[in-house]
């Protein structure tokens, strides 16, 4: 089962590129290998009599799961059939995924002394070269096929000329994930002690940050620097204002840079202070997106439209057009929470993130602070938690199932330390 975990993990580097088109969806090898894996580790459990492992996520992951099943079944029972099996099997990818974040701590293995080298050695190790060949694809295609609309059309992506998006085919999401993986990685910069491991962790820290400048996604570039700011001023203040130096030289290197952020704060200020009407097309777009899908909420406020019905429930009240890859849900994940399964799933979701993020900054904070992969954790998970806000980040099965995968390590690390403590 350990072959087929690394291959559910290794799935990020072919991205979208493998994926089989399905009413106006579409089938990844994730939607495929994540439930195998997922039932034939429950049914050794269940077989071989075996415990399962404590989890502090498990519990509201399938409170918030229970819930979205509801919707779904109050929701979806009038769809036809195609729509009934496409909304019903992202309650199955959620699923298979908390299942493989309840696995992953076994399929790192036992620790034992050095935990904290066995688990970079096992797990995180493996992780950045898998996210390193991602990179690599990114930038073959960054520099050799700057523009996919030749691609765009038959695959319903958006084009996206002159942006860093390799085999995700969308900038945003390739750099919401970059934004979760740079203070993981970081933590290991801080931690590690040979001059010639750090040299090249450095190195490996300024090809991320430079392939998520090339993004130029706006989310990700907020996402990002709320992640970093939690981890600098819990550890390193005096590195903020290192990093708003590098980061002001950085946007103002590149006229699209500059452009795109300066399209941001002009958006912020309109939608904050009312007092500008300085509003780009696309943000235009997604304000009004997400105008309309609030909507929906008010028009079913306990359990939504039902789980993952959005894209036909939506379609039905003209807010997007179904045949679109990207009409699976509003242009947030949170919103798209809200307005699929209520206020109560929304507050359960809410809930299952924070047992995830603010119980590891918790440890970290009260007795790991000799650990930072807890506090780079934290601020990763939290730069995909701002993601969140304006890309369907946390619903997106390339970036929802390493975040998961990570947090399981971490409870393995962490049940392995308190069984020592009480030996």
């Amino acid at each position: 089962m350990r072959i087929l975990f690394w291959i559910c993990l290794s799935l990020i580097i072919p991205g979208l590129l493998i994926r089989i088109p399905f009413g106006g969806a579409g089938i990844l090898l994730t939607d495929i290998l994540l439930p195998l894996l997922a039932f034939f580790w429950v049914g050794k459990k269940i077989i071989y009599q075996e415990k399962f492992p404590p989890n502090r996520f498990i519990l509201p992951g399938f409170v918030f799961v229970w819930i979205a099943f509801l919707s779904w079944l109050l929701g979806a029972w009038d769809l036809d059939l195609k729509a009934k099996v496409i909304s019903i099997s992202y309650i199955i990818r959620i699923i298979s995924v908390l299942i493989l974040a309840w696995s992953a701590g076994e399929m790192v293995g036992d620790l034992t002394k050095n935990k904290t080298s066995q688990l970079f050695n096992r797990f995180f190790h493996p992780l950045f070269i898998l996210t390193g060949c991602v990179l690599f694809l990114g930038f073959l295609q960054f520099y050799f096929l700057p523009d996919i609309g030749t691609f765009s059309t038959e695959g319903g992506w958006d084009p996206h000329a002159g942006r860093f998006l390799g085999t995700w085919m969308d900038p945003n999401y390739l750099g919401g994930f970059l934004a979760f993986m740079i203070p993981l990685l970081l933590s290991f910069f801080y931690q590690k002690k040979s001059p010639k491991v750090k040299i090249i962790i450095g190195i490996y820290l300024l090809i991320i940050l430079y392939a998520l400048f090339l993004t130029f996604s706006r989310s990700a570039y907020l996402a990002l620097a709320m992640g970093l700011f939690l981890f600098f001023i819990l550890h390193d203040k005096k590195m903020i204002i290192i990093g708003v130096l590098l980061i002001t030289i950085g946007i103002l290197s590149s006229e699209r840079a500059t452009k795109r952020v300066g399209a941001l704060l002009g958006t912020m200020k309109s939608v904050i202070l009312l007092d500008t009407d300085e509003v780009d097309a696309t943000a235009s777009l997604r304000i009004e997106n997400w105008q309309r899908s609030f909507q929906l909420f008010e028009k079913y406020p306990v359990l939504g439209i039902g789980y993952n019905t959005y894209r036909f429930r939506a379609a039905e009240e003209g807010v997007v057009d179904e045949s679109f890859f990207s009409a699976g849900g509003a242009d947030s994940t949170l919103l798209t929470i809200l307005v699929t399964t209520g206020i109560l799933g929304f507050l359960s979701f809410l809930y299952f993130c924070t047992k995830i993020g603010l119980t590891s900054l918790i440890v970290y904070l009260e007795h790991r602070k000799e650990n930072l992969i807890y506090l780079g954790f934290a601020s990763g998970f939290l730069a995909v938690f701002v993601h969140a806000f304006f890309v369907n980040s946390l619903l997106f099965p390339l970036i929802f199932m390493p975040v998961m995968v990570v947090s399981g390590v971490l409870e393995h690390q962490l049940r392995t330390e308190k069984t020592d403590e009480v030996k």
